[in-house]
C-alpha cells in the first residue's frame, strides 16, 4: 500500500520531476520515490561507514601502542647491550668458545623455564598475588585499633 505525501519543492527541481515523469513508463510518483530511496540508503551507508571509521580509529591506537612498546623494547635492550659491552672485560678466543657453550647450555635450561611458565597458564602478576599473605597489621597498627 502506497501513501500520498504533499512536499513542497522548487521551481527548477519541480520542472526537473515533471519533465522526468513525461517520459514513457515514468511517474512522477516513481521518480520522488526513486530519489527517496536513494537518499535513505546513502543515510545508511553513512552511518554504516561513520562506525567502520569509529573501528578503524580504535585499531590504529591500538597499533600506536604497539609500536611505542615496541620502541620501548628496542631502546631498552639496547641499552642492555651497551652496558653488557661497557662493563664486560675483553675476552680472549679460548675464553669466547668456553664462554658460548656455557651460554648455549643455560640458555636452553631457561627457554626450558620459560616454557614451562608459560605453558602452565600462570602469570607472574597472578603469583605474586596468590603468594602474598596479608594480615590486618599490614593495613592498621595496634595503635589506631585502640582509638
Amino acid at each position: 500500500m502506497k501513501h500520498r505525501l504533499i512536499a513542497y519543492v522548487g521551481g527548477e527541481l519541480h520542472s526537473k520531476v515533471v519533465a522526468a515523469g513525461s517520459k514513457p513508463g515514468q511517474s512522477q510518483s516513481a521518480i520522488i520515490e526513486m530519489a527517496l530511496k536513494a537518499y535513505f540508503s546513502l543515510a545508511l551507508d553513512h552511518a554504516r561507514e561513520s562506525g567502520m571509521i569509529r573501528r578503524q580509529d580504535d585499531i590504529l591506537r591500538a597499533l600506536a601502542r604497539i609500536e611505542r612498546d615496541q620502541q620501548a623494547h628496542m631502546e631498552m635492550t639496547d641499552l642492555i647491550a651497551w652496558y653488557e659491552l661497557l662493563f664486560s672485560p675483553p675476552m680472549t678466543d679460548e675464553q669466547i668458545h668456553a664462554a658460548i657453550a656455557d651460554t648455549k647450555k643455560r640458555h636452553a635450561q631457561f627457554r626450558k623455564a620459560v616454557e614451562k611458565r608459560l605453558g602452565s597458564g600462570r602469570r607472574l602478576l597472578g603469583e605474586a598475588l596468590a603468594d602474598a599473605v596479608f594480615s590486618e597489621d599490614d593495613f592498621v597498627s595496634v595503635q589506631d585499633r585502640r582509638q
